[in-house]
């Protein structure tokens, strides 16, 4: 009987990852270095955005002071215990300073292009504060390594701790001292979670990622995203032009030495074939305005592929970039679901795969699988096999940069039509990606009918979820910002707030857009003649005037059903004695037919006075009637009457504005 097959260890894809620790040299010169460190962080102190920020200034304070307790104590007890404070200089580790040198190119090019309305530009303004929390992760590694006996091995770890995490996270200067405490829980995962892999006692997740996570969690939880910048920079990172040429640039760097490209790859590949099979199931973008976000590119490239926490498999990292794909759409639409950004999608599925890295190397080593990746990375040496793999990821990466899949202007999902005709239709999450496509045109663009359409999204409760209060200062921030863009239906949606909700958010801002919308409806525009018209019926920011009220509402149109209804309820009041009604009559008859309840109900009184249509006792019971169906508030409340009470002009709370938009329905 022949032996039992066996499966030999396949050999590995590529040298180790991350080398054995390099030797250390003693430098005993260097004990005071984490004093020096701290007298660097108290200098921050001196910039002006620190010292003219009281949050920023106790921030910066209270950190330097904290750790020259921190170092005051250590020495202390070192003295008491007779115990030497000793350092050692390890080499910098290749992985560390090439990571730096492409998250460096990345700043100085998304720092670049990213520039607000006032000139500055947030990213060369933030890299200070970079500098600053490198500064106070290296006084922290010191000291923590000292306070638990041990000698300081002072490398280059620290480093790639704090530049990875600035590309996703900061807290804003109110908050900033945040900052230092998530990049302290990356260093902390690094030191306290770990495992034996290969021989060797190593940590088992990305130090970036892993406080990236955990600060995500916490942000979610306690609905305080907006303390912090990671809004504008997922959004943002579309701003620099082909950025999704130059993210792939700086992966390949980053393929060459690591041999993560299968990783990359497989990511990449699973999450544009998932939207692929979502565009074809539902009719519309998993990712809104794009097939594969630029924030997930980068995620793809930049994060999810440290070397040291992926695994050591062709076959292990090909399933690891398939499960970070898959992951981020998974929490993509969980974190939809519960309303949470989907901006942390990106982040989350890290810990998880860094958790599974043993288990897919495992799996990638024994049974068919086994055997698949023996043949696999016998087929070639560790060094063309990776070449290879790159060749293959550039193949495929220009078949969807040159066909416009990835990266290609003019995208069906980044329009606001699109999905404004997509929430009409009732499809799948459409209200959600409306105001990210609208959040995004307004913050990216500056587009002023995107600012417009995120205060008719408040209005309507997809933005704000909270009372009606809320969402009406909600509106009222966005079309003001739509208004000082020269948007004339912001302008005109101002004006209707204060004349049918009462609110306003200045009294400059107010006269400022009546003189627009003034403007506006002396050449002719049908919306802006409505509202100087109603204005001036019940003379609110304007003197009452039935002349001037009426000749506006004329100018509207005899088309227009809120101006018809307008002259309508003119003509009903003892002033309106003479006003013709032929025209306002046939509107209101359509929009009764539409299923207007105030046009039935204004339509039952003028058959009843014979104003404009003929007497008709009929006509009169039958439009009351469709009135209170329609739910028309007065009509409903006249139900038991025998007849129609006298007529009064309703309360503006009843009435429903059309509000004003820029793009079609």
């Amino acid at each position: 009987m022949a032996a039992a097959a066996t499966v030999a260890e396949p050999p590995r894809s590529v040298p180790a990852p991350v080398a054995e620790p390099p030797a250390c040299r003693p430098a005993p010169a260097l004990t005071k270095l984490p004093i020096v460190l701290i007298a660097a962080l108290a200098a921050f102190v001196a910039l002006p955005r620190v010292h003219g920020h009281p949050h920023m200034l106790a921030a910066f304070a209270g950190t330097a002071g904290a750790l020259l307790v921190w170092q005051v104590a250590v020495a202390v007890l070192a003295r008491r215990r007779g115990r030497r404070l000793a350092v050692e200089v390890a080499p910098p580790v290749r992985q560390h300073y090439i990571q730096a040198c492409v998250q460096l190119c990345l700043y100085a090019y998304w720092g670049w292009f990213w520039q607000q309305s006032d000139g500055t530009r947030p990213i060369f303004a933030q890299l200070p504060l970079v500098v600053a929390q490198a500064i106070y992760l290296y006084a922290f590694d010191a000291l923590f390594a000292w306070s638990r006996g041990r000698t300081w091995r002072l490398a280059s770890g620290p480093l790639p701790i704090v530049l990875s995490t600035n590309l996703f996270i900061w807290f804003r200067d109110d908050w900033f001292v945040w900052q230092f405490a998530m990049i302290t829980i990356g260093l902390l995962g690094k030191e306290f979670v770990k495992w034996h892999k290969e021989g060797r006692r190593t940590h088992v997740f990305n130090p970036s990622g892993f406080g990236l996570a955990v600060t995500a969690i916490v942000l979610i939880a306690t609905g305080t995203v907006d303390l912090t910048w990671a809004k504008p920079l997922a959004s943002t990172i579309e701003l620099p032009p082909q950025i999704f040429v130059f993210l792939f640039g700086l992966g390949l760097v980053v393929q060459h030495f690591f041999a993560v490209t299968l990783m990359t790859f497989a990511a990449a590949v699973t999450m544009v074939a998932i939207n692929f099979a979502y565009t074809q199931a539902t009719g519309v973008y998993l990712f809104g305005s794009t097939n594969l976000p630029a924030a997930a590119f980068l995620g793809l490239h930049l994060l999810m592929t440290d070397p040291s926490t992926s695994p050591r498999t062709h076959l292990g990292r090909t399933l690891f970039g398939i499960g970070y794909g898959a992951g981020y759409v998974v929490v993509f639409e969980l974190l939809r679901a519960i309303g949470a950004p989907e901006l942390f999608a990106k982040l989350f599925p890290v810990p998880v795969l860094n958790l599974c890295v043993q288990r897919l190397d495992a799996l990638a080593r024994s049974g068919f699988a086994g055997r698949l990746n023996a043949r696999w990375e016998a087929a070639r040496s560790p060094r063309a096999g990776n070449a290879l793999h790159m060749a293959l990821w550039i193949v495929v990466f220009a078949a969807l940069w040159g066909s416009g899949y990835v990266g290609g202007k003019n995208h069906p999902g980044d329009s606001i039509p699109f999905w404004k005709r997509a929430v009409a239709e009732g499809r799948r999450e459409a209200e959600k990606s409306l105001v990210l496509v609208a959040g995004n045109q307004a913050e990216l663009r500056g587009s002023a009918a995107a600012y417009n359409e995120l205060g008719l999204l408040s209005l309507a409760g997809h933005v704000d979820s909270a009372d009606a209060r809320v969402r009406i200062k909600s509106a009222a921030h966005w079309f003001a910002q739509a208004a000082a863009r020269g948007s004339i239906e912001a302008s005109e949606n101002l004006v209707a707030l204060y004349l049918f909700r009462g609110a306003r958010r200045s009294d400059q801002e107010l006269e400022s857009a009546m003189r627009r919308v003034d403007a506006a409806a002396k050449q002719g525009r049908a919306r802006s003649s409505f509202l100087f018209g109603f204005a001036h019926e019940v003379g609110d920011a304007v003197p009452a005037d039935i002349a001037r009220a009426l000749a506006f509402y004329r100018r509207a149109g005899a088309d227009d059903l809120p101006a018809s209804k307008g002259i309508a309820r003119l003509a009903l009041t003892a002033e309106g004695a003479t006003i013709d009604l032929a025209g306002a009559a046939a509107t209101l008859v359509r929009g009764a037919e539409a299923g207007d309840g105030e046009a039935a109900w204004l339509l039952a009184y003028l058959h009843a006075a014979g104003r404009g249509v003929p007497c008709d006792a009929a006509r009169v019971t039958a439009l009351g009637e469709r009135a209170r169906a329609l739910g028309w508030p007065p009509a409903v409340a006249a139900a038991a009457a025998p007849q129609l009470p006298e007529f009064a002009r309703p309360e503006r709370r009843l009435l429903q504005p059309e509000w004003s938009t820029a793009f079609p329905q």
